[in-house]
């Protein structure tokens, strides 16, 4: 299938190595507005260089869109008006009703969208994910070092909304209640926040999330009946701890009295993380659903959701007053 991709920053120039690793897909280009990186770009990738974003539309099968999100909604329309599938990096648009707007052409058009919210395919979580059955409580640390990339939005959807998404994917009920703070520190929106989520089920999730941290730190900290699962996404790695009879081996495992004269067992695994590029993993998944006419793993829907929900966020922070549903 002939892809071509928009947007060579940073993560652009990722998705372009990534690409080429695919099997499934073929490059035929690739565009920037910045014409001399396009040029330079295509020659260290033996890749052919565009002009203008329609020829490149016009000589693809789908496009990979990794551009500032403000640019996603018209990138992403023309590209599907022309009847192409489309990868979109997170947010999906800069607001919810573009978003809808795209869903509907899309669902107009038949093609397939499929957002980057690439946290779904970190093999910390994908080995975390079998054991998460009905969280109670949910605890995320997003930390990062101050980087000029992504401060075109506030960290709500520059860092927050990958935690969204994972809370939104993992908890089967709807929203109750959204509290939440945050403050500028270096930028004029918000650079540290965090927001709590209340769920019609009990389950909260508590998100803190900085982009002025002196470390990245990516942990996620799920609790369920009998069950604690720890997750480091950035160091890739996961711990369970779960709760039950007393076995008799003591390997590894530690003995509770509950102080009701039972007594329990703890027993701590640690699943085998699969070494998967998660960024290659998303693409190669796109591709995937393209061909089985399948709902892609973080369909437009997905992606709707966590910006709503990352806008009542940002809503909350700015009138300073709980949002109920």
């Amino acid at each position: 299938m002939n892809i071509g991709l928009v947007g060579l920053g940073h993560l652009g120039k990722i998705h372009l190595k990534l690409l080429q690793e695919v099997d499934t897909f073929r490059i035929t280009g690739i565009y920037d507005i910045d014409q001399k990186l396009t040029a330079e770009l295509a020659e260290k990738y033996r890749v052919k260089a565009f002009q203008n974003y329609d020829d490149l539309l016009n000589a693809s099968d789908a496009i990979d869109i990794v551009t500032p999100t403000i640019t996603h909604n018209e990138l992403a329309s023309r590209a599907i008006r022309k009847g192409k599938h489309v990868f979109i990096e997170k947010p999906v648009t800069d607001n919810p009703d573009d978003a809808r707007k795209l869903s509907a052409l899309a669902k107009e058009a038949g093609v397939k969208i499929q957002v980057g919210h690439v946290e779904r395919f970190n093999p910390a979580f994908l080995a975390a994910r079998p054991y998460i059955q009905n969280p109670q409580f949910i605890e995320i640390h997003r930390l990062a070092p101050f980087n000029v990339r992504g401060t075109d939005v506030s960290v709500i959807f520059d860092l927050m909304i990958h935690d969204i998404d994972l809370t939104l994917s993992l908890v089967n009920s709807n929203l109750k209640h959204i509290m939440a703070t945050g403050t500028p520190v270096v930028c004029d929106t918000p650079d540290i926040a965090n927001a709590r989520l209340e769920f019609e089920n009990g389950c909260v999730a508590n998100i803190t999330v900085s982009r002025v941290a002196f470390h990245a730190t990516r942990k996620l900290r799920i609790f369920q009946k009998d069950c604690y699962i720890n997750i480091d996404l950035h160091n890739k790695t996961t711990e369970i701890a779960r709760l039950g009879p007393v076995s008799g081996n003591k390997h590894n495992n530690m003995v509770i009295d509950r102080g009701d004269g039972t007594k329990k067992e703890i027993r701590i695994e640690h699943p085998i993380i699969q070494p998967v590029n998660a960024i290659k993993f998303e693409l190669e998944s796109f591709y995937e659903s393209i061909q089985t006419n399948t709902t892609p793993v973080v369909s437009i829907q997905d992606a709707i959701q966590a910006l709503e929900v990352s806008s009542k966020i940002e809503e909350t922070i700015r009138t300073k007053a709980m949002i109920r549903f």
